[in-house]
């Protein structure tokens, strides 16, 4: 899989890539860090995070110890992960209208630093997984809400305005799969998988819920 090193993440990179999944103005992030996993969203002059009791409503991750990271809306998915050198390296799928096509792109986008890419047509799969949560939590914070079971698991996310009822949980999380075939051991597999968005429990036409626009991160 084309990809590319790099030594600096931060909030700035990640929202220079907001273009590169979106045509909107907000989009998704799954990220983990030390003592951090969950959702956030993305705007082009901010990052919000939800509202932990131990940390500061605006609270910043610490970018460099962040071993996974996931921005992705309709458009595709930025994906960033640590590697053993304790560097950063990216790729960019990408879809078209017809969800046929998917290019990997590098660190620096299509324009630079990418002598590798491909793209062409191939078959996608998609897999639900279901999140934490049959509860339905609401916050002081707005738009955040979370979501809680009786064995301890929680997870925070930005859906307040939805109105969220435990008949819609437990949300799922979906992705794409990306079969690709070998022409060398004339074998197909999966070979990589993109973040989606959300879908409602009770939603049998599986419509993915689009991150919400707001003007606070409070």
């Amino acid at each position: 899989m084309p990809n590319e090193a790099h030594d600096e993440l931060d909030g700035t990179l990640i929202r220079q890539h907001l273009s590169d999944v979106t045509a909107k103005n907000t989009a998704w992030v799954l990220l983990q860090e030390p003592g951090f996993i969950g959702f956030g969203v993305v705007q082009s002059d901010k990052i919000c995070l939800p509202p932990y009791p131990d940390r500061q409503v605006d609270w910043t991750p610490d970018w460099a110890r962040v071993s996974d990271l996931r921005l992705f809306g309709e458009k595709g998915e930025w994906h960033v992960w640590l590697d053993w050198e304790r560097k950063h390296r990216c790729r960019l799928l990408e879809f078209d209208e017809k969800e046929e096509w998917h290019i990997w792109l590098g660190w620096d986008r299509k324009h630079r630093g990418c002598p590798l890419k491909s793209g062409g047509k191939t078959d996608t799969l998609p897999e639900y997984h279901a999140l934490w949560g049959t509860e339905v939590e609401t916050s002081d914070t707005p738009p955040w809400i979370k979501l809680t079971e009786k064995r301890g698991a929680e997870i925070w996310l930005p859906l307040a305005e939805l109105k969220l009822t435990e008949k819609d949980l437990p949300l799922r999380l979906k992705l794409k799969q990306i079969v690709d075939y070998d022409p060398k051991y004339h074998l197909a597999g999966i070979v990589d998988a993109a973040l989606v968005g959300l879908v409602r429990s009770s939603d049998e036409n599986e419509k993915v819920i689009p991150p919400p626009s707001f003007t606070s991160c409070t």
